[in-house]
């Protein structure tokens, strides 16, 4: 490792636009002239997040790009930014680039992933490598404007569960690898795309028995749109009257997201289903052109009903049907997904045979109808669980 640190105490004056850095206590630290400071902090920052060896150039640079100003939200919200700021922001990055940029520490990182996008390792770098202070603006400005700031640009899956956590290793199932669903998929790619174009696109409900490819489908669609701006994250039913608040977090953002709600079903008691109703329709605030639900239940009414729910008169069972399906008829696109045929299920084994180099025979039929027997049901996952058995033999 070689370290360079400049012997004088410098100062950062007036920052009016990215005056939060000053509060770093790495930046802190170069500033004063406090090694000790610096050092640990690039330590810690180069091993989990660095991928260039220009350590500090590199650390501000992240700062920087996911810095909460009035210039990073008029960007990624794709508004106007007046000369005016442009101006006094380029004052900001002049002090930046002379007093921190013209400092060199230089670290090679372990290479360790990160477990960030791609996109965003790729404009870290082009930003960290800006050879002026204009070129340094203007590539933040970029950075902003395709991929936001902060969490959100680090990542394309995320969980939810009160703040949203980045998720750094998604599910890498393409839509070749889902058989026998092909309207399915094709209905399901159809909206997306819209949907990552800007184009009008609706909230989907996928419903049908267990094991069938709904939740593998939702995640094919990320690994098919993420280049092109698509985010997930992934909710738990306990947090969905969030959707609001989160909807609202996520309207200035340029990526379009799809709040994925999984294996999706209501008691009667419970009153997040009220509050799934309120987040699609039925609130004040429009909601965003960039944020969409898609759900998967084994159940096309979402709302589990007894037979009792139906007892009470016409105008008591009138009423309970009107709540049941009033929320499935909030989500424009429902796709129902059935368990395969005896012939669908033997076609989805042949089919994953043949990625792994092999073809279907009897001797193999036979013992895939035996596996599904056992398993209790023909399903996609049937098939699945088959073929990794045998080929693992």
């Amino acid at each position: 490792m070689n370290t360079y640190i400049a012997l004088w105490k410098v100062t950062l004056v007036d920052l009016l636009i990215f005056n939060k850095i000053e509060n770093d206590s790495c930046i802190k630290g170069v500033l004063e002239k406090n090694n000790v400071a610096v050092l640990r902090g690039i330590i810690e920052f180069s091993e989990t997040e660095g991928v260039t060896s220009s350590a500090i150039k590199e650390y501000v640079a992240t700062r920087l790009a996911n810095d909460d100003n009035i210039l990073s939200r008029l960007a990624q919200s794709d508004k106007q930014i007046g000369d005016d700021l442009y101006k006094l922001a380029l004052l900001d990055i002049e002090q930046i680039y002379k007093k921190l940029f013209s400092i060199q520490i230089k670290y090679s990182p372990s290479g360790n992933q990160t477990g960030f996008y791609d996109g965003y390792i790729n404009s870290i770098k082009a930003i960290t490598e800006a050879t002026s202070a204009g070129e340094l603006l203007d590539r933040l400005i970029n950075h902003y404007r395709m991929l936001g700031s902060g969490i959100l640009s680090k990542y394309t899956a995320f969980k939810y569960d009160g703040a949203l956590a980045g998720v750094s290793e998604t599910d890498a199932i393409t839509f070749g690898d889902l058989v026998g669903i092909e309207h399915q998929k094709q209905t399901l790619i159809e909206n997306t795309k819209a949907f990552v174009h800007g184009k009008a696109a609706n909230n989907v409900l996928l419903f049908g028995d267990r094991g069938t490819g709904k939740s593998s489908s939702v995640k094919a669609l990320l690994n098919m749109f993420r280049g092109e701006g698509l985010r997930m994250i992934e909710m738990p039913k306990y947090f969905i009257k969030d959707i609001p608040k989160l909807s609202k977090q996520l309207a200035d953002s340029p990526g379009k997201y799809i709040i994925f709600l999984d294996d999706l079903t209501f008691e009667k008691h419970e009153s997040e289903y009220r509050d799934l109703k309120v987040a699609m329709e039925g609130q004040l605030q429009a909601n965003p052109d960039n944020v969409l639900i898609y759900a998967t239940s084994n159940r096309r009414h979402l709302i589990r009903e007894n037979w009792s729910d139906r007892e009470g008169g016409d105008v008591h069972v009138n009423d309970h049907m009107q709540e049941t399906l009033s929320l499935s008829e909030r989500f424009g696109i429902s796709l129902v997904f059935s368990a395969p045929t005896q012939k669908e299920y033997l076609n989805i084994v042949s089919e994953m045979l043949k990625k792994h180099n092999m073809e279907m025979n009897g001797d193999i039929e036979k013992r895939a109808i035996v596996w599904q027997m056992n398993y209790g049901g023909r399903s996609a996952r049937c098939a699945k669980q088959f073929v990794t058995s045998y080929i693992s033999k």
